[in-house]
């Protein structure tokens, strides 16, 4: 890696491979200009396992091939990779070595990393800190290609000490507020982010006086937030059909958009279709996913819906805490918006985990949340937050804005007490 590339690493984020396989059976991996060809020159003897052609084409790109049970063709019985049995870690292909890991271009000269959530061992924060291989992310960092930075417009006239200071702030909150209801503190958080953002950049600058307000701003953020819930309308129809098309994004999987046969396109555009109106088998978009067919009420709860206990929330304050740390969350890491539109998409992650959770529990006739729940749900928005074909596309995101404002407590409170 060139010397002036700085890299940074979550201090206190873990991850320690646990050879599930998992990572060899949900993802099509795809493989760089040059490696098929220096992987097909590998000499495996009389016992090669995969003679002729290993790999397959998807708009131009290359991907190792998949079994027929959906497993990579270079996995083996015991869940453990071929090829690195044989050859070891280092003769794999990027994608391969560079997994659960995700980086990101920051300030000029500077790239972040964290662990993917959507690896079962970083989810649930297990193994060593990451930081200890700091050795491993730098070499991975060299073969990768970054930008110049983050440009003038996503920055939106912030100065570096003003925008990590907010960073920090909402990162307090998260920890400070660790028994507090989700809802509340979601709905707390998110009306910070428009206060600060009514007070313009230029206010934000002036770090004395913005640290000399901050406490009595939160104070009244949070009284403000509970008022906000207590008093919250409820939500029309369309906004309800609007929510469930932004969850319908982030229940398709990435790699299930590479099957582009058009018996599989119009089924996916069918169940796309029934989940905006409430229905749907959000299994048809991934494995991941629940297999149960959804009804109106599966995600909007009634009133008597049950609490869930706080501490349930842990790993969704670790998804959002993550990303505030990493800076992953707006411009490259979140395709290319400014510092604000990449907060209120941070925190729409709420009430988006919050209606997974809720078809995950109901789908096995459960009222009442559990941890399971939660995990299958944060694993989820982490897979498709920043990395989903379909959300690149703005037109995709127009609901991000349309529940980032007024429309947040009301979207909450009709979601129903978490």
């Amino acid at each position: 890696m060139p010397a002036a590339l700085k890299i940074h690493i979550p201090a206190s984020q873990r991850h320690s491979c646990i050879c599930c396989g998992l990572c060899c059976r949900r993802f099509r991996v795809l493989l760089r200009a040059g490696e098929t060809e220096r992987l097909g020159q590998l000499d495996w003897g009389a016992d090669n396992p995969h003679p002729g052609r290993f790999w397959e084409t998807f708009g131009g790109h290359a991907y190792f091939k998949r079994r027929a049970d959906g497993a990579c063709v270079f996995l083996g019985e015991d869940e453990r990779c071929l090829m690195h049995a044989r050859f070891g870690f280092d003769i794999k292909a990027l994608t391969c070595r560079g997994y659960p890991y995700n980086f990101a271009s920051t300030w000029p000269g500077e790239v972040t990393v964290l662990a993917r959530l959507d690896c079962p061992a970083a989810l649930r924060n297990q193994g060593e800190l990451i930081s200890k291989n700091r050795r491993h992310l730098e070499q991975l960092a060299s073969e990768l290609r970054f930008g110049g930075g983050f440009s003038a417009a996503q920055l939106q006239g912030l100065q570096r000490p003003a925008l990590e200071l907010l960073c920090l702030t909402l990162r307090r909150e998260l920890q400070t507020a660790a028994q507090c209801p989700p809802d509340q503190l979601a709905n707390h958080l998110m009306l910070l982010v428009h206060k600060w953002e009514t007070l313009g950049a230029n206010f934000l600058n002036d770090l004395p006086t913005l640290k000399k307000v901050m406490p009595s701003l939160l104070e009244k953020c949070r009284e403000e937030s509970r008022l906000q819930l207590q008093e919250a309308a409820p939500l029309s129809a369309f906004s309800r059909s609007f929510f469930r098309q932004m969850l319908s994004a982030y229940v398709l999987r990435d790699e299930e958009l590479l099957d582009t046969g058009l018996k599989t396109r119009l089924a996916k555009t069918w169940q796309l279709g029934r989940l905006v109106f409430g229905y749907g088998n959000i299994a048809a978009f991934g494995q991941e996913h629940p297999d149960y067919e959804l009804k109106p009420d599966s995600i909007f709860a009634p009133d008597n819906q049950e609490h869930s206990e706080a501490r349930l929330w842990e790993v969704w304050r670790r998804f959002v805490e993550l990303r505030l740390e990493t800076l992953q969350f707006f411009a490259f890491a979140y395709y290319g918006t400014s510092f604000f539109a990449g907060l209120k998409a941070l925190l729409l992650s709420y009430p988006l985990s919050l209606a997974l959770a809720r078809i995950q529990a109901t789908s096995q006739n459960r009222r009442e949340l559990a941890e399971e729940d939660l995990l299958y749900a944060v694993a989820a928005i982490d897979h498709c937050h920043g990395r989903s074909p379909r959300l690149k596309f703005r037109s995709s995101r127009q609901s991000e804005q349309y529940f980032s404002a007024q429309r947040f407590p009301v979207l909450i409170k009709q979601l129903g007490h978490s």
